[in-house]
C-alpha cells in the first residue's frame, strides 16, 4: 500500500472537534451522510469491542475442510490482514463447532479435539448490527485461483444477505454482486419473455481489481440497494430486507465442485491475504447543517485518525463498467449517481499552525467535479490544497466556519465549529 512520502505526525495538536463528513454527489442534488461506525485498524490488535474474530456459529466448514481461525487475523501499519493458508494435519476445534453428522458425511477426520483441515481462513464480523446506510470497505483483494474474498452484510433473521463484493483471485477485473432473501425476493423477470432469474452476477470493470486498493460500497435505503466500485455505480436492486444486518469481511478458499469454484491450483500462492484499509458505515443526515447529536452513535469527540495518510492520487484512467449485467443495471437510476466526497480528520503537525485538517477523498469523482469553499467569521476563505498527490483542507484557528460544496448547479451549505 502506498503511503504519502511526508507523514502528518501527531505533535501535540488534535483535531478532536473535527468530525468525519461524507457527501453523495448526484445529478439532482448533494446528499449529506453522518459517520456512524467504522474502523481504520490502527491498533496493534483487532478491536474486540467492535468485531468477532470468527463467525458466531463457529466457522468450521466440514464439507470444504476449512476453518476461519482467529489467529489468521493481524494488524500492522494501519492495515487489517485477513489471511488464508494451507493446513497440514489436524487443527484443534471446539467440539460445539463440529456437526458430527456432517463431518461423517463428508469424511472429515476427527482425532481427539482436532480435525484434519486443508485450509485456515479468516473473517471479522461486527458486533453491532445496522439497518440502512452507506457501507464501504477499501481493500486489496489477492490474486490467485481459488482465493475468495468478500464484503457483505448478514441478517439477524439468519436468512437475508447483501453481498457488496465477492471476488475470485483468477477473475482479476470482475466483482460478483448478489442478494439472498426468503420468499423469492431475489427473483427478477427478464425481458422479453418474463423468465425468472436470480438477481445478481459478475460485473466486469475496465481495470484490474485484484492486487490494487479499491473501494467497494453500497447504499441501502428502504426499497433500494445500490452497489459501487470506486464510486462507480454498477447495479441497483429494487427491494428491501426487514432485518438489521451485521457487517462481515472475510477471505475464504473456494473448492472444486462447490460454490465459486474452481479451487486453488499449483500457481496459487499461500499464505495470501485480503488487506483492509478501512471499513465505515454512514447514516443519512436529515438537513444541510450537520447536527451529529441527532443521530444514535454519533459523537462530538470522534478520535482523529493516526495513520500515515494513504496516497489518494486520482486514477489516470477513469474506472467504468466494461461489461454490464443487463437485468441488474438500472440505467435511469444509476445515471443519477456521480460519486462520493469524504472528509476525514487527520492529525497535523502543530508547527504548521493549523487548528484542524481534513483529508479530502474523492471516490468516483475528481477534484475538478466538486468545488469546496470554506470561510470563517471574518470572511477569510480556505480551499483544498494538493499535498503529495492527495488533497487536504487546513483551517488555521478554532472558531465557527461555513463550508459550501458545489457540483454543477447543486450546492449544499453547513456550519461547523472547531
Amino acid at each position: 500500500m502506498k503511503k504519502l512520502l511526508i507523514f502528518l505526525f501527531f505533535a501535540g495538536q488534535l483535531n478532536a472537534q473535527l468530525e468525519p463528513r461524507m457527501f453523495q454527489i448526484k445529478t439532482d442534488g448533494i446528499v449529506a451522510w453522518n459517520y456512524f461506525f467504522g474502523d481504520d485498524f490502527e491498533n496493534p490488535n483487532v478491536d474486540e469491542s467492535k468485531w468477532h474474530k470468527r463467525y458466531p456459529w463457529g466457522g468450521l466448514l466440514a464439507d470444504q475442510k476449512q476453518y476461519a481461525a482467529p489467529e489468521m487475523l493481524s494488524q500492522s501499519g494501519g492495515i487489517l490482514h485477513l489471511k488464508a493458508n494451507e493446513n497440514k494435519g489436524f487443527y484443534p476445534v471446539e467440539d460445539w463447532m463440529i456437526n458430527h453428522e456432517e463431518a461423517k458425511k463428508h469424511g472429515l477426520e476427527i482425532q481427539g479435539n482436532g480435525v484434519k483441515l486443508d485450509y485456515l481462513t479468516s473473517c471479522i464480523w461486527s458486533k453491532q448490527s445496522f439497518r440502512y446506510g452507506y457501507f464501504e470497505i477499501r481493500a486489496k483483494a489477492p490474486s490467485g485461483q481459488g482465493l475468495w474474498p468478500a464484503f457483505w452484510l448478514f441478517g439477524q433473521n439468519q436468512k437475508d444477505e447483501i453481498d457488496f463484493m465477492e471476488m475470485k483471485g483468477e477473475r482479476s477485473d470482475q466483482v460478483h454482486i448478489y442478494v439472498h432473501c426468503s420468499d423469492s425476493c431475489k427473483k427478477v423477470f427478464t425481458k422479453p419473455f418474463g423468465l425468472p432469474k436470480n438477481w445478481g452476477g459478475w460485473v466486469k470493470m475496465n481495470q484490474q481489481l485484484t492486487d490494487e486498493f479499491v473501494t467497494y460500497s453500497g447504499v441501502w435505503l428502504p426499497g433500494s440497494l445500490t452497489y459501487y466500485v470506486n464510486g462507480v455505480p454498477v447495479s441497483h436492486y429494487a427491494g428491501d430486507f426487514d432485518t438489521p444486518m451485521n457487517v462481515i469481511a472475510n477471505l475464504a478458499v473456494a473448492r472444486d465442485g462447490f460454490a465459486f469454484n474452481p479451487g486453488p491450483n499449483a500457481e496459487t500462492k499461500f499464505p495470501s491475504d485480503l488487506q483492509v484499509d478501512y471499513i465505515r458505515v454512514w447514516k443519512l443526515v436529515s438537513d444541510n447543517e450537520y447536527k451529529a447529536k441527532m443521530f444514535l452513535g454519533a459523537t462530538k469527540n470522534i478520535a482523529p485518525l493516526k495513520y500515515p495518510v494513504v496516497n489518494w492520487s486520482e486514477s489516470k484512467e477513469e474506472m467504468h463498467i466494461k461489461k454490464k449485467v443487463r437485468f441488474v443495471y438500472n440505467k435511469k437510476h444509476l445515471s443519477e449517481e456521480l460519486g462520493f466526497l469524504s472528509m476525514v480528520p487527520i492529525l497535523t503537525n502543530s508547527e504548521l499552525g493549523y487548528a484542524g485538517t481534513y483529508q479530502i477523498l474523492y471516490n468516483g469523482i475528481t477534484s475538478t467535479d466538486v468545488k469546496i469553499t470554506v470561510q470563517d467569521a471574518n470572511r477569510n476563505f480556505f480551499y483544498p490544497t494538493s499535498f503529495n498527490d492527495g488533497f487536504i483542507l487546513s483551517l488555521p484557528k478554532k472558531g465557527v466556519y461555513q463550508m459550501v460544496i458545489e457540483s454543477g448547479k447543486n450546492k449544499t451549505i453547513f456550519n461547523f465549529t472547531i
